[in-house]
């Protein structure tokens, strides 16, 4: 994961990015925690995206069949074990780490470059295959929205782009959207109070966690805030990872790390149902596969599958 993340804009230092305020805890409650969420930063890879195992507590057409499951972790081996630091020059750095003998993954190669004539990180991931494999996968950026007044700030993405929510509630009784949406433009998305709203404008209204998707978004989303004088933006190739998970994460977790002080937005490119994992992505039979959205990618042996992204910071 990346931490610590300091952005030079006119003179100014900004932090746009997240870092989890439980970083420095220590204590049996915090060393029972995932190593996901003892660590949780600013951006990392996942790779497979999701959950492991296979819900079957959803509406019937999410439901997936059977399909092997290689991931014990949540968001894949690489967001819970250490990586390697191969190479850290003044610009760059390179990462690897090597994944078990019993997944169909080799190893992942990740490199980070800074630009040195605008305030921007661009970003590659490489997955190498023992054998040809497919599953879901993502990055995960994710922004602060702390100290921001509900609606104060906007997401950019493309007009025509499209939401879907989770397919049930997140946090009992927290989500801001109704369950199960599909395919609905951003400005009239249903609320759980029976409005709608435009799903551009954040932090959403009172304590909630939610979870999104949106497509064709054209591989550009950012996220306007004033609080920081600044945009900050996520761009990737639409044509391998055609959706975006938005996680929105507003003080809806009132129970230990969280205690209901996360005030944060994922911006994850993904090709994933969600974060259902592998079984689910796997499928040709949900929502999102039948619309023909890709929900995983195809890795074989003797190609690896690269993808670049990078996030820039703007003055606003």
């Amino acid at each position: 994961m990346l931490h610590d993340c300091v952005f030079r804009l006119d003179g100014r230092a900004v932090r746009p990015l997240y870092d989890a305020p439980w970083r420095g805890d220590s204590g049996p409650d915090h060393d029972a925690l995932p190593r996901i969420i003892q660590g949780l930063g600013s951006e990392w890879p996942c790779v497979p995206f999701g959950r492991p195992g296979l819900d079957m507590a959803l509406p019937a057409d999410w439901v997936s069949g059977e399909a092997a499951n290689w991931s014990d972790w949540a968001h894949g081996f690489c967001s819970n074990n250490d990586w390697r630091l191969e190479r850290r020059g003044d610009d760059a750095l390179r990462a690897v780490i090597d994944y078990p003998d019993s997944t169909p993954i080799l190893r992942l190669e990740r490199e980070v470059r800074l630009l040195a004539d605008r305030p921007w990180l661009a970003l590659s991931l490489t997955v190498h295959a023992r054998r040809e494999a497919r599953f879901p996968l993502g990055l995960h950026p994710v922004l602060s929205m702390e100290g921001a007044a509900p609606g104060t700030l906007r997401l950019e993405m493309r007009e025509t782009a499209r939401v879907w929510s989770f397919p049930v509630d997140v946090e009992p009784g927290r989500n801001r959207y109704l369950p199960d949406l599909r395919d609905c433009p951003l400005d009239r998305v249903p609320t759980t109070d029976g409005g709608r709203v435009d799903v551009r404008s954040m932090p959403p209204e009172g304590q909630t966690e939610d979870l999104l998707m949106l497509t064709a978004t054209g591989g550009r989303v950012g996220l306007e805030n004033p609080v920081q004088g600044c945009v900050t933006t996520v761009s990737w190739d639409e044509g391998q990872l055609p959706a975006c998970a938005l996680w929105v994460s507003n003080g809806g977790r009132d129970y230990y790390p969280w205690n209901g002080r996360v005030a944060a937005l994922g911006i994850e490119p993904v090709a994933s149902a969600f974060d259902l994992g592998i079984a689910h992505s796997l499928s040709d039979a949900t929502p999102l596969a039948r619309q023909g959205i890709a929900t995983h990618v195809t890795v074989h042996a003797d190609r690896p599958f690269t993808v670049g992204y990078g996030i820039t910071v703007d003055r606003l």
